[in-house]
């Protein structure tokens, strides 16, 4: 033992924890409204129960393997009510009303779902006055429903006198009850929202919203006209959880991912992709820990937001976790993150989303696969800097051009001195001469250097041609000798003199139209 090292006491005396444990009603507010924060999430948290419950069908052999599960959502802004309905697996009438009223005692843990933790189905507890879950296993069975009595749930849990535990706070909140209907599929399962609050920009019944959200978030297909979506779904294929469910809003569908070959910045401005990357992170011991691709376009900057595509994004079980931020910490300028479109998918089972879904867990197998991105973020961050740098040199190739361009149109005009016009013509000779380096450097891209080529050809067959003409059907040529040259020395002053030489331009075309009628002068 060291100088400084303190004795340990044997554990002696230990007695074992309590029997019981007080589960107070606050939990209920800890695991609904104060995890989602965002009301949208409510839809992810129902259409991932949803997505469990279809390959649970598909395994029982009540769905086709290769068949695509079906999710409606109504969104009725109208009656302020969703309903969200899938055919999977459904509930067994002797499980409904204890699994739905269980708290952190999924059964879906340890069976490899995107959903196990049990509390996902109150993400809307919040946000209702009433919600309803209702399934049945089998056309002959009983329709199971139950009812939570949500404005009742937050008055109980802001009364300050109500001391009672999680158990008093379901028993009065909630009501159960079981009938026999043809209105209803068999197997299926629904939650509904009645009375929905109004909730920041009321985004759980706009429906465009809702898509948007849905179209970024859940395991649903490219859209058939994304060329590069089949060459990045045959490359996921063998990932347990395939992008393979039909969600219809308001019976329009099925909703599609937001991606296409053409990326619009603005008006007049669309950035094409031109690359797919195909990424395979290994496992720290052996295996697949995760699969991603990226879309290389033009990057031209930041990615519009409402595009729904921009930064690197993450995805577990096809669902995504967390927004387009959720990587940037791994680039090392985090600007270029949301230059970027990609996406990555977690296949280590031991790599799980936190709670809230907004990230996953710490651990040496994330850590891992954060450390694989940050390679390809720095590559992407190369590349912004690159394309960066070729639109500067560009942008300086036509600043140059169109100043050449302006040049020819007064040497073109035909009123200059002839010393002026030599003047000229060296000065655009000399611009001409910058451009046609920059033409044939490198720090332009292929495709821009063909262009500035094919400008400067241009620009130079017109230099030749303005210099040598004798200008014999413009200008002033066929002025008297001496009305032409004070013309001329006119004109080649206030080109001399002007700071707007487009303006100039436009005066002394002005001056010429005046003195038309007398061109006809010997």
């Amino acid at each position: 033992m060291t100088a400084h090292a303190m004795p340990v006491p044997e554990p002696t005396g230990w007695q074992p924890g309590p029997d019981e444990v007080l589960v107070g009603v606050d939990i209920i507010e800890l695991v609904s409204s104060s995890m989602y924060i965002d009301p949208l999430t409510a839809y992810r948290e129902y259409v991932q129960n949803s997505a469990d419950a279809i390959d649970a069908a598909r395994e029982a052999g009540l769905l086709p393997r290769d068949a695509h599960g079906r999710i409606d959502i109504t969104v009725d802004s109208s009656a302020r009510r969703v309903l969200i309905r899938d055919n999977g697996v459904g509930l067994p009438a002797s499980e409904f009303t204890s699994r739905l009223t269980a708290f952190g005692a999924s059964e879906k843990r340890g069976k490899h779902r995107r959903g196990f933790r049990g509390v996902g189905r109150l993400a809307a507890v919040g946000y209702c006055q009433e919600l309803f879950f209702r399934s049945r296993t089998s056309s002959s069975g009983p329709v199971c429903e139950l009812r939570w009595d949500c404005r009742l749930l937050r008055t109980i849990l802001r009364a300050a006198d109500f001391h009672g535990t999680l158990s008093e706070v379901v028993h009065r909140a909630t009501s159960h009850r079981r009938y026999h209907s043809s209105a209803y599929p068999a197997p299926f399962f629904e939650v509904e929202l009645r009375g929905v609050v109004r909730h920041g920009r009321d985004d759980l019944l706009n429906e465009s919203a809702v898509r948007s959200y849905l179209g970024q978030v859940a395991p649903v297909p490219f859209a058939p006209s994304f060329r590069s979506g089949e060459e990045i779904e045959e490359f996921l294929r063998d990932i347990p959880t395939p992008a393979n469910l039909h969600i219809f809003v308001n019976g329009i569908g099925p909703v599609c991912r937001p991606h296409s070959d053409f990326i619009p910045m603005k008006p007049g401005l669309v950035s094409k992709v031109s690359e797919v990357s195909r990424l395979t992170i290994p496992g720290v011991d052996g295996g697949i820990a995760a699969k991603g691709w990226i879309l290389h376009h033009d990057y031209f900057g930041a990615l519009p937001r409402h595009l729904g595509i921009r930064g690197l994004r993450l995805r577990s079980g096809s669902l995504q976790v967390g927004d387009e931020s959720v990587l940037e910490a791994t680039f090392p300028e985090p600007r270029f993150n949301i230059w970027s479109v990609g996406e990555f998918h977690i296949l280590d089972r031991r790599i799980i989303p936190n709670g809230r879904r907004d990230q996953c867990e710490t651990g040496a197998h994330y850590a891992n696969v954060l450390n694989h991105i940050a390679s390809t973020a720095r590559d992407i961050g190369s590349r912004c800097r690159l394309q960066s740098q070729y639109r500067q040199t560009f942008r300086r190739a036509q600043v140059l051009a169109e100043q050449v361009g302006g040049g020819l149109s007064i040497l073109e005009q035909g009123v200059l001195t002839r010393a002026a016009r030599r003047a000229l013509a060296a000065d655009l000779g000399e611009a001409l001469g910058r451009l046609t380096k920059i033409g044939a450097g490198q720090s332009l891209a292929p495709s821009d250097r063909v262009r500035v080529r094919r400008r400067y050809n241009a620009l130079r067959h017109r230099l030749v041609q303005a210099f040598e003409a004798n200008h014999k059907a413009a200008g002033l040529q066929q002025l008297r000798p001496g009305k032409r040259r004070v013309y001329e020395e006119v004109f080649s002053l206030i080109y001399d003199c002007a700071s707007d030489v487009r303006g100039a331009k436009e005066l002394v075309d002005r001056v010429i139209a005046r003195v038309r009628p007398e061109l006809g002068d010997g």
